[in-house]
């Protein structure tokens, strides 16, 4: 039977892999963009407007491919250089390239243009480009190139001179760009193959690219015979008439070259950089060198300055300039030294190199102006760094936040480690001490001052049950996947929780029955020598003993009256004297006039009331009139009657009472459904003539780069006459005739001024309203920054009124002006632009989408943004982000131009969410749907529309919840079986975040109490009222998932689950030199002549050139000891270690001396630990279930470990079994998480590494080699061996369901084998005959099929099927492949857990696969039914076709099965794309529509389709 499947993506990738900057969302603005796999992200760099704030990066967008991002490149085009912003070239596997630029109108990236390179003449003998796409951009912004295929290059031209654009007469001149042509670098040279690195150089007259190559290889074994293959030709590109002749070319240089650098002015030509070496070439010298290690003079014959002391692998590295003349390397181990190349005159001088610190491992490195730069990052948090000198600081002498050491860079991102450092008995060899004494005298200083968090590399990954310490224990139980992840002294351990899990502080029934519930805080009046004065709210309520900050009350509505309680103690108690409507429910609570006033609205009318809860003003609605809903917002009330009218109130602070705007009428032209009052304190919502223009942010951009220009590299500022006239070289008749003359500076400055009037007059032709002045948008800016809480009188509030005819208005108040109109919101469409001549108006009683929406400040108190959230009737939500854009010029009727200063300069964007409503709507909705005609436009038709929305506002209360401090965040709560958190942190877009309930929630409001501080209040339908708080401890919520990042401060590398005590078993590593030793444990080197050693007190020159004494050497007595009688100390070893790094040159290896710690899931802290023996690696480790008479059931749960000893390519492999126990022990005072030990029950050591491990029928299965062995754990003393099947090459996982087994081969795929218990033995069934290195293994369930999930190196996953029955089969010996999916990402661990299913389906038994991979994203495989395969097989082709890819990239190519060999059969392509689907979530309602009447369904059977599918995995 065959089984359908999905695959879709859970979590997106963390990990940066490529950055840039430019200014690409505002001329005004850095921009950082990012590439996380197949995620685009641009993030804004906010410098701070006061002096004790630091500069943060601002999430604006973000746009997930269907391809990987191999590069990007930044461009400054014809058509968005006109507006001063920039381009952005992004290439992908194999070879493509997309051009990408902002569209201001929507907001969003937009394609210009796709090239496609991947046709059949270029590839020839190449399969799929095993070498990843480099883009590399001219630093002028004259041409682009991009490497593929081996030695082809695709030259992509840029228009520089400036043209109208969309001139009808030649249609090829409204792109910016030229035609592309691809050369082949054989043309140029016919040795140039075997490309290393290309750069582009600076300040040439024509695009000058520099090519790395190596025209004969070799490698270390053969540098006797052969060293110094690498080659350098410099190259100018003609493109008109693609000419290109070579400048200059040198050869022999060292082969380890892996990369070159441009260098900008002063210095100028470029570096090359080698794995022992860096390198300086120019026009007319030899070049000049520095020996970084001492490995340099052996491997290459290139003349070397030496100062090799330093001990540098250049291989891996990432580099920054600080200044043009001075480069920031990060090393692969994190240690960061700066390398300044020096001057005498216009000729290099030489090489200084010093040790900066030490920081993290990198995979990318962009300059951010002076003082900044971003570190990205796939195996740690990426960071924004500001660097500064000591001497710099010494200079500023003024308050400001406390630099950290340079060596204690990592402790601030990722804090103390999970144990105490005295635990940890590891030494610091020598190197280290020198390390930190180059550190320490070191003059720069780093500081961090932003992180974007990386939860990859994903190696190891378990399940297991929350652990709390809370009392209340009546929510349904909740898992959380913990994840092992980054390396080196970044590893760590992420906590992934899909859904919210609140702190519950109280519970009670006593509030069964309740509505709506809110609280209130209202400031007392005191009259001090008849002066009625009001006491002053401090702060929000933080702190510790000013009690007059809480909540003082508690309102309960009702069906049939209302409760007040008293929040002020330790319990509610109900105020008995309270001159609140009791009478009756009672439909929304607030406070106005700065919080002197308590609103009550009910359905006959308001009630003021001041602090005692004394009436002070009763506004009466009127007799046949009834209040359905309200909004308040100091110091406006917004009433919505029953009738679809509104009516507005206002409130005095003279005379403390509101009273009725008559101009409200305005509002009741057609019905209301929905509607609300914002008040703005962002100083976002602005109007046309109060706006900043565009043509004022390139003005203000322009002046800021004249005054402080980035250079090329990323940091040098713009040098002055006097340093560019000391610059100037000299010039012969070659360069004058290759170059060209440098312009004079009266002709620079004469050209500026003119880019600057033709700038100007294309920005008054883009943008029709006048000019807005800079400096004054900059200040409001700043004080908003300044008064990041919101509290300025000068907020501006705006009425959102949505009809009943699907339009939406924003009236400007309080004089009831509209500014923004939108005839169509019920479609919920991408973009709600202004349409300020009302066109397309529809006929009332078509607006069947939306329930409810509400606009709200999100964020938290240092930035908020204004959001639009909208519900539909089905419990979709739809968020809006607004974004300043100015309407284009309307004509009435009439035809006269329409004036636009007075409406709104905003739009507003959806915002992608990746949430589908859990809960099916309510039965009259259904109905309502149902009954009403959607093409009777008659008259009765559009009554009985009108009436049952008049039905729906009356007996449905408000499900979106503002809230406006809850641990800090504010945003909105959605109400139902399944409630939503929409949260911001400030930085960046919003997120959604289911919590875990035990029934639907129905009511909800904010708390802040003195036992509660910044918590909320729920009441589900079971009548559980909880008072909670959100989890804060180390949780964010600025994250697709809500993550918890526990640091171990050292590589995390196996992680299990045990269930019995509820305690996670983590495998940690910590480097220890590597010493090869003889069959009787003596190090190697020991029985040779020893080797000339450094006597203690020899000098050796440093960086600057003086002599600096050395590090103590190991002493005599050490030298005398035999290695062999300390081999088991670690000190002993790193003793040796420095022993023989002194006797030559270079660097030793080190091995990971490994560790099993016992952690508490409810602290994270180490319980206990077992130390392995030297060199000695955990290769497999799993809970198992083994025969035990120590239960009664017969079976317990114990800890097996495999391991390996790795030494070296000359022993014999062996390794070790070890089983053990976690026994409840006494605890350690004032610490109860240390009742649990490892008891070490037996271990056996065998002959071969053991890959893999698992329980099966209560035996242990173990894979030793190229043996799979069963073995039985008798007496729980030993292992005995009952049946045993030979595999091929190596097993890297093993899955076990049942009495079946599934193997995975490094090499030859995948084995199933069955096991019979008697007699015991192992049967092979079938296995996969196609060549796949199989990674993981696992297994879906669906019913009585089982299909076997296979993850290979090629970031593939394939379906494999035992099909005993298949005529292809061979009676089930060959496995039949039911599907292939390409991921895009390497998955290293798998997990398979049950479905979840909705209420009401009728799925039966389930289980998915959820894949964990090395980018820090997790993904799922899981089966569906038949009937929804199909439908969603239709609609996956309905998207591919219909809707606008990002970059241009085909879906059903990127999921194609990729692979470096040629397959024996075609693909399958039987998994759906999951990520594909989901887009259908946020498209509009008619397209929607539209979408699902071609495939025969509806909006609803699919969107419950999808539902089921988010839900799949909701274990979190």
């Amino acid at each position: 039977m065959s089984m359908y499947t999905l695959a879709k993506e859970l979590f997106p990738p963390t990990g940066i892999e490529r950055v840039v900057r430019c200014n690409f969302i505002r001329p005004d603005i850095l921009n950082v963009i990012v590439s996380k796999a197949t995620v685009l992200e641009v993030y804004n760099f906010t410098e701070p407007a006061q002096a004790d704030q630091l500069p943060r990066l601002e999430l604006v967008a973000s746009c997930r491919f269907n391809g990987v991002i191999t590069s990007m490149g930044v461009i400054r085009t014809s058509s968005s250089g006109q507006h001063g912003l920039d381009s952005i070239l992004v290439s992908f596997k194999d070879a493509k390239m997309s051009l990408l630029e902002w569209s201001f109108s929507t907001h969003s990236i937009v394609t210009v243009s796709i090239h496609y390179y991947e046709r059949d003449d270029y590839k020839q003998e190449f399969l799929n480009n095993s070498h990843p796409t480099e883009i590399r951009v001219d630093p002028s912004r004259r041409c682009a190139v991009l490497t593929f295929y081996g030695d082809r290059l695709a030259v992509l031209p840029f228009r520089q001179d400036e043209i109208t654009i969309g001139d009808e007469d030649d249609a090829s001149k409204k792109w910016p760009y030229l035609p592309s042509y691809v050369m082949s670098l054989s043309d140029i040279d016919s040795k140039i193959k075997n490309v290393i690195d290309m750069v582009f150089l600076y300040d040439f007259f024509e695009p000058t690219l520099a090519i790395l190559y190596s025209p004969q290889q070799t490698w270390t074994g053969r540098l006797a015979v052969r060293k110094d293959t690498c080659s350098l030709v410099v190259v100018s590109l003609n493109i008109t008439h693609k000419v290109y002749p070579i400048i200059y070319s040198i050869d022999h240089l060292p082969y380890d070259c892996t990369k070159i650098i441009a260098m900008p002015k002063p210095v100028g030509g470029l570096l090359v950089v080698s794995a022992n070496a860096l390198i300086h070439l120019d026009q007319g010298s030899s070049g000049m060198g520095v020996a970084v290690n001492g490995y340099a003079p052996l491997v290459t014959n290139f003349p070397l300055q030496d100062q090799n002391h330093f001990d540098i692998a250049l291989e891996g590295s990432q580099h920054v300039f600080l200044a043009p003349d001075q480069i920031l390397f990060t090393l692969r181990n994190g240690d960061m030294y700066v390398i300044e190349l020096q001057q005498e005159g216009r000729s290099l001088s030489g090489f200084k190199i010093e040790k900066a610190g030490t920081s993290m491992q990198t995979s990318c490195k962009c300059a951010l102006g002076t003082g900044y730069y971003f570190v990205g990052s796939r195996y740690a948090d990426s960071m924004l760094i500001k660097y500064s000198t000591k001497d710099q600081v010494k200079k500023k002498k003024k308050t400001a936040p406390i630099p950290i050491n340079s060596m204690d860079l990592d402790n601030e991102l990722y804090g103390q480690a999970a144990e105490p450092a005295a635990d940890l008995k590891i030494d610091k060899s020598k190197d280290e001490i020198e390390d930190a004494m180059d550190a320490g005298e070191s003059k720069w200083q780093f500081e961090i001052c932003d992180t974007i968090t990386n939860t990859g590399p994903i190696i190891a990954a378990d399940i297991g049950q929350r652990a709390s310490n809370e009392s209340h224990a009546d929510f349904p139980p909740q898992h959380e996947l913990v994840a092992a992840t980054g390396s080196g002294h970044n590893g760590a351990l992420v906590v992934f929780q899909r859904n919210i899990r609140p702190d519950v502080v109280r519970s009670t029934e006593a509030l069964a029955g309740s509505d709506s519930l809110w609280t209130v805080y209202c400031r007392k009046e005191i009259i001090f020598e008849g002066v009625s004065q009001f006491e002053s709210r401090t702060g929000s309520g933080t702190g510790e003993g000013d009690d007059d900050n809480y909540d003082k009350l508690l309102i309960v509505s009702r069906a049939n009256n209302t409760l007040v309680l008293a929040t002020s103690g330790d319990d509610l108690r109900q105020l008995p004297n309270s001159q609140f409507f009791v009478q009756g429910p009672t439909i929304a609570i607030g406070s106005i006039l700065e919080e002197t006033r308590i609103v009550q609205v009910y359905a006959g009318g308001v009630r003021l009331l001041n602090a005692d809860c004394k009436v002070t003003q009763i506004v009466p609605i009127g007799e046949h009139l009834s209040v359905v809903t309200a909004s308040i917002m100091d110091p406006y009330i917004l009433l919505q009657l029953h009738d679809g009218s509104a009516l507005m109130l206002k409130g005095d602070m003279t005379t403390k009472d509101v009273t009725v705007l008559s101009q409200s009428s305005i509002l009741n032209t057609l019905p209301i459904k929905s509607c609300c009052v914002y008040a703005d304190s962002t100083n976002t919502i602005l109007t046309v003539k109060d706006a900043p223009t565009m043509a004022s942010l390139r003005s203000s951009a322009k002046t800021f780069s004249a005054s402080s220009k980035p250079s090329a590299a990323g940091t040098r500022t713009k040098t002055t006459k006097k340093v560019k006239k000391e610059a100037t070289r000299v010039m012969d008749d070659i360069d004058l005739d290759l170059y060209g003359p440098e312009p004079d500076e009266e002709e620079e400055e004469q050209s500026e001024e003119e880019d600057a009037e033709m700038e100007a007059s294309v920005g008054a032709n883009d943008i029709p309203m006048g000019d807005a002045d800079m400096a004054d948008a900059q200040s409001k800016s700043k004080a908003a920054m300044a008064n990041p809480e919101g509290h300025s009188t000068q907020s501006t509030h705006w009425c959102l009124i949505y009809r009943t005819d699907g339009a939406l208005e924003i009236y400007q108040l309080p004089d009831f002006k509209e500014v923004f109109f939108f005839p169509h919101f019920d479609l919920l469409p991408d973009v709600l632009p202004d349409a300020p001549a009302h066109q397309d108006i529809k006929p009332a009683g078509h607006a069947r989408e939306i329930s409810e929406m509400v606009m709200v400040n999100m964020g938290t108190r240092q930035k908020k943004e204004p959001y639009l959230v909208v519900r539909t009737y089905r419990g979709n939500i739809a968020v809006y982000k607004t974004f300043q854009h100015f309407p284009t010029i309307e004509l009435d009727a009439k035809g006269r131009p329409i004036d636009l200063t007075d409406r709104l300069a905003i739009r507003f964007r959806k915002v992608p969410l990746d949430v589908v409503a859990r809960e099916t709507p309510d039965e009259d909705d259904l109905d309502d749907r149902n009954n009403s005609v959607m093409d009777d436009d008659s008259k009765d038709a559009v009554e009985r529309e009108i009436s049952r929305q008049e039905r729906r506002r009356q007996r449905r209360p408000k499900n979106l919840i503002p809230f406006s401090d809850v641990a800090g965040y504010e945003g909105v709560f959605v109400l139902g079986a399944s409630p939503l958190w929409i949260m911001s942190s400030g930085r960046g877009l919003p997120r959604v975040h289911p919590m875990i309930c035990d029934g639907k929630i129905g009511c909800f409001t904010q708390f802040h109490n003195l036992n509660c501080k910044h918590g909320f209040i729920s009441l589900n339908a079971q009548g559980h009222m909880r008072i909670s708080r959100l989890p804060s401890d180390g949780i964010q919520y600025d994250m697709p998932w809500p993550i918890r990042k526990v640091p171990m401060k050292k590589a995390v590398r196996h992680i299990r689950y045990h269930p019995t005590s509820q305690t996670y078993i983590v495998v940690t590593a910590v480097p220890d030199p590597f010493i090869v030793k003889d069959e009787n444990n003596v190090a190697v080197h020991d029985g040779a002549a020893p080797a000339p050693m450094t006597a203690a007190g020899t000098t050796v020159t440093g960086a600057n050139g003086t002599p600096t004494p050395t590090a103590g050497t190991a002493p005599t007595t050490a030298d005398a000891t035999p290695d062999g009688a300390a081999a088991s100390e670690p000190t002993a070893s790193i003793a040796a270690a420095a022993k023989l790094k002194s006797s030559g040159p270079g660097f030793r290896p080190s091995s990971d001396r490994q560790t099993l710690e016992l952690v508490s899931p409810v602290t994270w802290e180490t319980v206990d630990r077992y130390q392995l023996q030297e060199y000695e690696i955990v290769t497999s480790m799993e809970t198992v279930s083994l025969e035990s008479t120590q239960d009664a059931s017969g079976r317990k749960k114990f800890m097996a470990v495999g391991t390996s000893f790795i030494k070296g390519e000359d022993s014999t492999m062996r390794g070790t079994i070890y089983i053990f126990d976690i026994i409840d022990v006494v605890p350690e005072p004032d610490n109860p998480q240390t009742d649990h030990k490892l008891k070490l029950l037996y271990s056996e050591e065998v002959k071969g590494s053991v890959t893999a491990m698992a329980a099966l029928s209560g035996y242990l299965l173990t894979c030793v080699g190229t043996k799979v062995l069963v073995r039985s754990f008798e007496d729980n003393e030993t292992l005995t061996g009952i049946a045993f099947i030979d595999v091929q090459i190596y097993v890297t996982s093993v899955k076990v369901v049942k009495n079946t087994i599934m193997l995975a081969d490094a090499y030859k795929s995948v084995w199933f084998v069955g096991f019979q218990d008697e007699p015991t033995k192992l049967v092979m069934l079938g296995k996969d005959y196609n060549p796949m290195e199989a990674m993981n293994v696992s297994y879906l369930i669906e019913n009585q099929t089982l299909n076997i999930v296979v993850a290979d190196s090629e970031k593939n996953i394939r379906l494999l099927q035992y099909a005993p029955f298949h005529v292809q089969s061979f009676s089930g010996q060959k496995l039949i492949c039911r599907g292939d999916y390409h991921v895009g990402s390497q998955i290293e661990t798998t997990l398979s857990v049950p479905k979840i299913v909705l209420s009401g389906s009728d799925e039966g038994i389930s289980h998915l696969t959820i894949c964990g991979t090395l980018d820090g994203g997790l993904c799922m495989i899981t089966p569906i039914p038949e009937k929804t395969s199909k439908r969603l097989a239709l609609l996956s082709s309905q998207i591919v076709n219909g809707v606008q890819h990002p970059a241009g990239l085909n879906p059903r190519a990127f999921r194609l099965l990729q692979s470096k060999d040629r397959l024996n059969s075609n693909p399958v392509k039987g998994i759906l794309d999951g990520d594909l689907l989901f887009e259908f979530v946020n498209l509009p309602a008619n397209r929607q529509k539209e979408m699902t009447k071609q495939i025969g369904s509806g909006v609803d059977r699919v969107m419950d389709d999808l539902a089921g599918i988010a839900v799949a995995a909701d274990h979190f």
